[in-house]
């Protein structure tokens, strides 16, 4: 170690992932699929031990805030839906995040091209949304499965 001071071993060295997470508030979202939500918030939030960014998003950002825990999540919403309004704001974040995790029912339009980060949409309806609201094949996502 001695003979080579300039590097950096994975004991001293933890990079801390931006991760933007974007909840669905609108008027579709149930009291179930807002419980969901903010499970999901903790669960991101224990696995990158670190804080994350939510966005409360119906048709507009209603509120954003940094986070530990899904006690300190305000869901303000309960209009119409589209989660591109939240994508586009979660890209403007700063610093920018590494990852965007969109959690809702599907029941949205899209962006038409990849943000640039990486977007994961964890459907809370479980494959419930169809037709003209299919996610975009340039995210991955993620059923919620009440089993």
């Amino acid at each position: 170690f001695g003979a080579i001071s300039d590097v950096l071993t994975p004991s001293w060295f933890r990079p801390t992932p931006a991760v933007a997470i974007v909840i669905d508030t609108s008027g579709s979202m149930g009291e179930a699929q807002l419980a969901r939500a903010l499970a999901e918030v903790d669960g991101v939030c224990r696995t990158c031990g670190a804080w994350v960014t939510v966005l409360s998003v119906d048709a507009a950002v209603h509120a954003t805030k940094k986070v530990l825990s899904s006690r300190e999540v305000a869901l303000v919403g309960g209009g119409g839906t589209d989660m591109t309004v939240g994508i586009e704001a979660a890209c403007n974040l700063r610093p920018r995040p590494h990852l965007i995790v969109v959690i809702t029912d599907c029941y949205t339009p899209w962006p038409a091209e990849h943000p640039g980060i990486p977007v994961v949409i964890v459907d809370v309806l479980n494959g419930g949304a169809k037709g003209s609201y299919t996610p975009p094949a340039w995210a991955q996502v993620i059923e919620v499965n009440d089993e």
